[in-house]
């Protein structure tokens, strides 16, 4: 017996099943399923989905879809054919719920919504699921999935059991006061919201999850974090401990590749991959970005100046032999206490200082734009003011003539 789900766009129905092939000859018991049939456009498709039940196949009423009982009075047969109900029914709500979204439904929809059935009414399951699904099919980088699970641990804290049907935006707001209670950073805060919002628009896309519009809208302003870079005085100090001699291994090439994308802008993830095929010439680097490569690739040009080729003529196919991007930036860490710098240099750190020496050099914003590979001017515009020196200096000046009444030298009698 088939329960049937009829649309426009698609039939459904399902049944009890089990493999003739596979009755035991011990006791005559074989396993059972639900079989589902989907047919869209006059194209068929079937999948089993089983059960974790198993009945004497003599005792199975396939046509009915119903357990008979086994013996007089049997405790099971009811309960048994109760799940075989429930079961039959969550599926059919699954080919109604895209009937309703006025969505096509295939078998592999099916099987991802039956995936994902937790994840309809608890968001914390759904981040997790579909977090490692979008990894694991390349459509996010190793460090937003870790970013992400950051997020989930986080949301899990403030309130694990949280359905999407809670979620609005007096909730958020609380979700918002919960980090700050934490002591997270404001930038960290913004990222966490920004995570959560994504997520909460991948759900309201579900055919069979709803999200509040106030929840996704929720109101994120980004807040400006302080960009860490080397001055030229600093990147001197690199340089002359480079040509000193006197590092570890790992320590040189550490030094040698962030040099190398202080005078380039590569990302990190870039420079792990940076290789003799990318140049093009001699003075020019030609490669595409891992950053969004699967959904927006994009081809960027780099220049190279002597300082740059310098950093890489050992170089036979991979510029660096790096280690861990973890080990990469203890290792940064070392370097700026050897070379008396007190900032805490990233990886990012390399890409930063570019942005300066660019801007407070050539001062071209488009140009950097093109070189650093971004895709708003807004993003590049960071880099516009980043003379910290220079500010330093002209406001040194803003002293000149109160020296004498200002407590740093001798006061000046008055009168």
């Amino acid at each position: 017996m088939f329960d049937v789900v009829d649309s426009q766009m698609f039939n459904f129905s399902t049944r009890l099943f089990f493999n003739k092939h596979a009755i035991s000859k011990k006791d005559g018991y074989v396993s059972l399923y639900i079989e589902v049939y989907i047919a869209v456009d006059r194209r068929y498709e079937q999948g089993r989905f089983p059960l974790s039940l198993r009945w004497p196949a003599d005792r199975v009423d396939r046509d009915a879809g119903l357990l008979l009982p086994r013996h007089r009075s049997d405790p099971d047969a009811n309960d048994y054919n109760m799940i075989i109900m429930d079961r039959r029914g969550q599926y059919n709500e699954v080919a109604k719920m895209f009937r309703l979204a006025n969505r096509v439904l295939d078998l592999k929809s099916f099987r991802r919504e039956l995936k994902y059935n937790d994840s309809r009414v608890s968001l914390a399951k759904f981040m997790q699921e579909r977090n490692n699904e979008r990894y694991a099919q390349g459509e996010i980088q190793k460090q937003t999935w870790k970013n992400t699970k950051c997020t989930i641990k986080a949301l899990i804290e403030f309130q694990e059991l949280i359905r999407f049907d809670e979620i609005d935006e007096a909730w958020m707001k609380r979700f918002r006061q919960h980090l700050k209670k934490t002591g997270l950073r404001m930038s960290s805060i913004w990222t966490r919201i920004k995570d959560l919002k994504a997520y909460l628009r991948l759900a309201d896309q579900e055919a069979t999850i709803s999200v509040n519009p106030k929840a996704i809208n929720f109101s994120n302003q980004k807040v400006d974090s302080l960009t860490v870079y080397c001055n030229r005085d600093e990147i001197k100090r690199l340089m002359i401990l480079l040509r000193a001699g006197n590092l570890t291994g790992t320590q040189t090439q550490v030094l040698r590749a962030f040099l190398f994308t202080c005078f380039t802008s590569l990302r990190v993830s870039d420079l792990y991959r940076a290789n003799a095929e990318w140049l093009v010439t001699d003075n020019m680097l030609v490669f595409t970005q891992h950053k969004n490569r699967e959904r927006k690739p994009k081809a960027v040009k780099i220049p190279l100046n002597s300082i740059a080729k310098s950093l890489i003529k050992e170089a036979r196919q991979t510029f660096f032999e790096l280690p861990t991007e973890q080990e990469y930036n203890r290792t940064l860490k070392e370097l700026a206490a050897k070379a008396e710098i007190r900032k805490n240099l990233t990886s990012h750190v390399g890409r930063h200082t570019f942005g300066f020496l660019y801007m407070t050099t050539v001062g071209n914003i488009e140009g950097l734009k093109r070189i650093m590979g971004h895709s708003k001017l807004t993003t590049t515009e960071r880099y516009a003011h980043l003379d910290d020196d220079y500010n330093l200096t002209q406001v040194m000046k803003l002293e000149e003539g109160f020296e004498d009444v200002s407590g740093r030298g001798r006061v000046r009698k008055i009168g």
